[in-house]
């Protein structure tokens, strides 16, 4: 029964479709990383630099830790199924509507 128990704690579902993936299936692990990008260019705010820098004090100051952290970094890690993997390529290499630039 112990080794039941190990399989099914290996278990896993595909996040897109809810597959079950039991262990020894084929799967694929997909991390996702979203972090603020910069391009460079600093824009001198109309208020002057002063009123600026403390008006972002005070909102780091009230703001919760976590939520910042958030809007500077993210991380996702993802189990697909093949299916699920192969259409997730499939619209990040092609995408639908306004395509965007495609970064490797």
């Amino acid at each position: 029964m112990k080794s039941q128990e190990v399989h099914r704690e290996r278990d896993h579902r595909c996040f897109r479709c809810g597959k079950e993936l039991p262990a020894g299936s084929l799967s694929y692990i997909t991390q996702i990383r979203i972090f603020a990008g910069f391009d460079g260019v600093l824009l001198e705010p109309e208020e002057g630099v002063d009123q600026q820098f403390n008006q972002l004090l005070k909102q780091v100051e009230e703001a919760n830790p976590e939520d910042l952290e958030k809007e500077v970094y993210q991380e996702f890690h993802l189990i697909l199924c093949k299916s699920c993997r192969d259409r997730l390529v499939e619209e990040i290499e092609h995408p639908w509507g306004n395509p965007g630039r495609f970064v490797h």
